[in-house]
């Protein structure tokens, strides 16, 4: 969620080291602190345009669109219920009670309040004079309290500022921050592909479409369960990086020029680093850094040639065509099936996609599209219900 803007990098690891020590110092239990921290590092995914992420920044901000998008977008997710009503309540003012969604908006008006670039000017005294003039009235005085006594310690707020954008200063006792299974990853990465996919209505289910795509084709070449639930996960996740690129890019309604072209392109590449060091996740990483790579080299990022390119990322590049080129676009309507057939057998020849998995797609077409459009289907209901009584998406 960082990507999106130089102005927001580290924003949301901070908030969470910020939430988790307040929660600490406020004597509150494990389980609070460790909800603490996860909504801090999701606080504003509900915040889907650079100008939304910009103007949460504002220490008054008041708005509360974002924290519902990311009460809706989290409250389903096992995991998550309880942190998705923090989000919902982090840019709520203090109601004379000991919300844990108030501590959460004093961690994120915090961190509003420190230099968002290295080396700028820092006055500790102002942050602590505009911290205590909300006392009361914006913020709890109790979770005022715990900050003072953070504060007074020597160079606290001065690490906080150093904290890496990741999260792997963020010490939560194991007992409340178990493993994932591979079912729970895929869980979390079909919420992050609706975090992706949600910013636009023409790209609401594609993420969806390629994951039953990958998976329909991995069940025809009798992949085993592990291939399957790679392909499932690297499918929801391999438009990580478009969060990166500007939603007027996305939703542009006619041809990209090339510096809007060269902005597209590069969400691969963001997407392969922001996965990149998460544990248990390198062979995901490779498939999403790879998913516009093609087999004659002309691909992006890295412009790999066949030989590095493995059949799952291969069978990842292909579902990613055949979706997108079924789904309307602003500037197209989707192709029917059989010109999809016609396209993906053209760029087969040309070597850019694989001839045996395209081959596949032709043979089963009839079968392939449904099991698309079922899945887009379904993601379509999502998204209507989630954006009922939001005001409109672009």
């Amino acid at each position: 969620m960082d990507l999106v803007s130089p102005e927001v990098v580290g924003h949301h690891c901070r908030v969470g080291i910020l939430a988790l020590r307040l929660a600490e110092e406020a004597g509150l239990s494990g389980e609070a602190q460790a909800d603490l921290a996860l909504a801090g590092m999701v606080h504003d995914v509900g915040a889907f345009s650079l100008s939304d992420r910009l103007s949460a920044l504002a220490f008054e901000a008041s708005d509360q669109t974002h924290p519902e998008i990311g009460f809706r977008l989290l409250s389903g997710y096992p995991g998550f219920a309880r942190a998705a009503g923090l989000v919902r309540a982090h840019h709520t003012p203090w109601n004379h009670g000991r919300e844990l969604g108030n501590l959460l908006c004093l961690a994120d008006r915090l961190d509003t309040l420190l230099p968002r670039r290295a080396g700028a000017p820092f006055d500790q005294d102002a942050v602590l004079a505009r911290i205590r003039s909300g006392s009361g009235r914006m913020f709890n005085p109790a979770w005022v309290e715990a900050f003072e006594s953070l504060a007074s310690r020597d160079g606290f707020l001065r690490r906080t500022l150093r904290a890496p954008a990741n999260a792997a200063c963020l010490a939560v006792a194991d007992g409340h921050n178990p493993e994932l299974s591979g079912a729970e990853v895929a869980k979390i990465s079909r919420l992050f592909s609706q975090i992706i996919d949600f910013r636009c209505r023409f790209t609401a289910t594609h993420s969806r479409g390629v994951a039953a795509t990958a998976l329909a084709l991995a069940r025809e070449m009798n992949l085993d369960g592990d291939t399957r639930d790679l392909l499932e996960i690297a499918s929801e996740l391999h438009d990580l990086g478009k969060l990166g690129v500007p939603s007027e890019v996305i939703m542009k309604p006619g041809a990209l020029d090339l510096a809007e072209m060269a902005l597209m392109r590069s969400h691969a590449e963001y997407g392969f680093n922001a996965l990149s060091g998460t544990p248990g996740m390198d062979a995901v990483t490779l498939l999403v850094g790879q998913h516009h790579e093609r087999l004659d080299g002309k691909g992006y990022p890295n412009g790999v040639r066949a030989s590095a390119i493995g059949l799952p990322s291969r069978i990842l590049a292909v579902s990613d065509v055949f979706t997108a080129l079924g789904e309307d676009r602003p500037y197209r309507e989707g192709m029917a099936i059989s010109r999809i057939v016609s396209v993906l057998e053209d760029m087969a020849r040309e070597k850019a996609l694989d001839p045996d998995v395209v081959s596949l797609v032709a043979a089963r077409r009839a079968d392939l599209d449904e099991a698309r459009r079922q899945a887009q289907s379904q993601a379509l209901a999502d998204f209507e219900r989630f954006a009922g009584g939001l005001a409109p998406l672009a």
